[in-house]
């Protein structure tokens, strides 16, 4: 691990908040029961964990083998599939716990991503979604064999806000997550060379560097985390304007470890009392709080551990 970077300390307190409110993130959970979330912190959680699996980090860092703990425990006990046939969208969680199941030692489940595939339902899926939404499932779904090539996703590349090299000045907050999420995909979350999905890696350095800056100054610190994940994907993690953003997202974390959303406002979470603060707290940061885990991994960890190269450990349930 890097000691001396910045985001050092963000990673820390971020990974104790998300740690100790991992009830939260369970579907039956009062903050997320509702229909809007439901399964969404969840699903956000195992995605971020993912990678870290995949490096053996769990192995050091005993918060994330809690992490990974606690998502074992929710694969086993709650519907998933239920849940599925409501939203056929939803089928990406069996993509990421079969994968979550892999890089932790477990045994094969019910083939259910198997039976979703044959059925053509993922294709139905992303043909009704945004191209960089498609890319979402398309991801995921590779990710569960643990093998992943970037390059399939070229053929939706140009449909993608990234593939029409929209101007900057252009860009809105919703281009902006498009763009880092196409990137996400096409770096395999800092897995694969990005250049060979993107040969103008310097152009995109400074259009990425640009569109930091604009979200620094708005304290958008949800867009700031992705963008510097992106810029990591690239090499740029210790750079001066990488290490700054870091010093910034530092000053908007909440003392509790949180990270809040550009929606939260800390006039309403003072003035609400009780459990329902922390509902409004959770809600509008657990997000957030997870992207900084996944925007640290690559500036912290930026080579992966020999035991991610040794058999898994099985996690315990």
């Amino acid at each position: 691990m890097t000691t001396d970077h910045p985001a050092l300390p963000v990673f820390r307190r971020a990974l104790t908040w998300v740690s100790a409110h991992l009830d939260a993130f369970h579907p039956d959970h009062e903050f997320v029961s509702d229909h809007s979330l439901r399964v969404k912190p969840f699903i956000e959680l195992v995605f971020v964990l993912n990678p870290f699996l995949r490096r053996g980090l769990h192995h050091q860092e005993p918060l994330l083998a809690d992490l990974a703990a606690f998502c074992a425990r929710t694969f086993d006990s709650y519907d998933f599939a239920a849940f599925a046939q409501q939203d056929p969208a939803g089928l990406i969680v069996f993509a990421l716990r079969d994968e979550f199941d892999a890089l932790c030692g477990r045994a094969p489940r019910d083939g259910l991503l198997d039976r979703f595939r044959q059925t053509g339902l993922p294709e139905l899926v992303r043909v009704s979604r945004t191209p960089y939404r498609a890319m979402d499932l398309a991801y995921s779904v590779a990710r569960a064999e643990l093998h992943f090539d970037p390059r399939s996703l070229l053929p939706d590349l140009p449909r993608t806000v990234l593939g029409t090299a929209r101007p900057l000045a252009h860009c809105t907050d919703s281009d902006l997550y498009s763009i880092t999420h196409t990137l996400f995909y096409l770096a395999d979350l800092g897995e694969a060379d990005l250049a060979a999905c993107w040969p103008d890696t310097a152009g995109l350095r400074e259009q990425l560097r640009g569109a930091l800056g604009l979200t620094l100054r708005e304290g958008n610190a949800d867009l700031s985390g992705e963008l510097l994940m992106c810029l990591a994907f690239l090499g740029d993690t210790g750079s001066v304007a990488a290490r700054y953003a870091w010093t910034r997202l530092a000053a908007l974390q909440l003392t509790c470890g949180a990270v809040p959303a550009p929606s939260y406002r800390a006039e309403r979470d003072e003035a609400t009392p009780g459990g329902a603060a922390g509902h409004y707290r959770f809600t509008q940061s657990y997000h957030t709080t997870l992207v900084m885990l996944g925007a640290a991994m690559p500036a912290l960890f930026p080579q992966p551990l020999q035991a991610a190269q040794e058999p898994a450990v099985q996690v315990a349930s």
